[in-house]
């Protein structure tokens, strides 16, 4: 057979002969040419499901609408996606969609962010023909970070989708049948997989709502900034969602040669170290807290006074912090550079093609591009001989990451017997007690740069 896939296809959208590639369906050949077919169920890194029918257009070869998100396009098909027929059928599964809906928009999480709200505003009726009592569904949790609010569920059905193609966990399903029809859990089995808060992202409506997240900021009142996940190498894009200049939520941002649609709940759920008891947020010497002013100029005696100075660069530094790093060791006679790692967890990889690495830390890649191959290797075991030998008299050690016992205890005794200790640090611990100056570092999420992740690929972070 040959290849057809990349095999121009003609046809008529809205009056208009067109052409899109062979296989394409209509809905994603419509939006190729601008024109945004409304969809509920449907998503682009899952199965088709064409069960919530909002997508429906008029065809010339079919005497009732049909849905857009199976039917492919095809040599002389014509589709009206505005006309009068295609426009009822919307409104009448609209008002479908909202006989049992609940009104209550105001309290919920997902009101300025919902699908159902844009497209009853958009395609839907302006009031409501029903009646009768509404159908009432269960409001439960199904898992430690998820909860359901049943009366909001249109059962799309992404959600048990994801959890059968992407996770593999299956842990959804659908109960009931008709109106009645629910997403809920096996009994004893709830939603607890390391994937799990992307169904919040997919669900259209408010029906799944993230515990970690509820009652806690309106959409529209958040600043949103375009970033890359720290907490391992495959540097998940993300949208970092902050309220007064406080993190509230991470979401996954879609780049298809890195994360597709998805992001795994370690780096969802692991910025809460940026405002822990344990952050340091002022520059420290022995004798307590100073200003940044006294603390510049402390380290600047430290390192003029210095007759051989070790620098101890760590993954979570952006390469331009390399960059100036080694510019500095570079002006400094006798001076020398090595990099430690944080240990490595466990990958994890599921069926949809996702894989968590097992390097807890963004920019491995980076730290060799600038300083060799060798930075976490020889060089590292020759700067912590030096150090213990006593040849070294002062190290300078970043520790910009969280979740660990700084860079080790071999490496925090290491710096503890070195003369004079300069140490950049997001958290306190270990490796900042008795050192002769520490200074707040800026963690991941509040840094300005370039990591490169593990299949050395470049991305900005902001």
């Amino acid at each position: 057979m040959s290849d057809t896939s990349n095999e121009l296809i003609s046809w008529n959208l809205n009056g208009e002969v067109v052409q899109n590639e062979s296989g394409m369906t209509i809905m994603e050949a419509a939006k190729v040419h601008g024109i945004e077919i409304p969809c509920f169920c449907y998503h682009p890194g899952l199965s088709i499901a064409g069960n919530c029918r909002i997508c429906m257009v008029e065809s010339n070869r079919s005497p009732k609408p049909i849905i857009s998100c199976s039917e492919r396009i095809a040599e002389g098909l014509e589709i009206q996606t505005d006309s009068e027929k295609a426009v009822d059928a919307r409104d009448s599964v609209m008002e479908f969609q909202l006989i049992n809906h609940p009104l209550d928009c105001p309290v919920c999480d997902k009101a300025g962010e919902c699908t159902l709200q844009d497209h009853s505003y958009e395609h839907g009726p302006d009031r409501s023909r029903f009646v009768e009592d509404k159908n009432i569904r269960h409001t439960k949790e199904l898992g430690p970070t998820i909860d359901i609010w049943g009366n909001r569920c249109i059962v799309c059905t992404r959600c048990v989708r994801f959890c059968d193609e992407i996770s593999g966990t299956s842990e959804l399903c659908v109960v009931e049948r008709g109106d009645r029809s629910v997403v809920d859990v096996f009994p004893g089995i709830p939603i607890d997989n390391a994937m799990a808060g992307n169904t919040v992202d997919i669900c259209p409506v408010g029906a799944l709502i993230s515990t970690d997240f509820k009652y806690e900021a309106r959409g529209w009142n958040m600043d949103r900034t375009t970033s890359v996940c720290g907490g391992c190498s495959r540097g998940c894009n993300v949208e970092v969602e902050a309220l007064d200049g406080f993190v509230k939520r991470l979401m996954p941002r879609e780049n298809l040669d890195v994360n597709e649609w998805w992001m795994c709940d370690h780096g969802r759920y692991g910025w809460r170290h940026l405002y822990a008891d344990s952050r340091q947020v002022t520059a420290q010497t022995t004798e307590g807290s100073v200003l940044p002013a006294e603390a510049s100029k402390a380290l600047q005696q430290t390192l003029e006074s210095s007759s051989s100075t070790g620098f101890l660069v760590d993954p979570f530094m952006t390469c331009e912090e390399l960059h100036l790093v080694k510019q500095l060791a570079d002006s400094m006679t006798g001076s020398r550079v090595a990099g430690w790692l944080p240990a490595d967890g466990t990958e994890e990889s599921f069926p949809g093609g996702f894989t968590i690495s097992a390097a807890k830390y963004p920019n491995r890649k980076g730290v060799e591009e600038i300083f060799g191959a060798d930075i976490f290797g020889s060089a590292a075991s020759t700067l912590l001989n030096d150090v213990t030998s006593g040849s070294v008299d002062t190290v300078v050690a970043f520790v910009g990451g969280h979740g660990f016992d700084g860079a080790g205890a071999e490496l925090n005794a290491a710096l503890s017997s070195a003369k004079n200790r300069v140490v950049c640090a997001t958290q306190q611990g270990s490796w900042t007690e008795g050192a002769q100056l520490v200074l707040p570092a800026t963690a991941p999420l509040e840094k300005e740069g370039v990591w490169i992740n593990e299949d050395g690929r470049a991305q900005r972070v902001r």
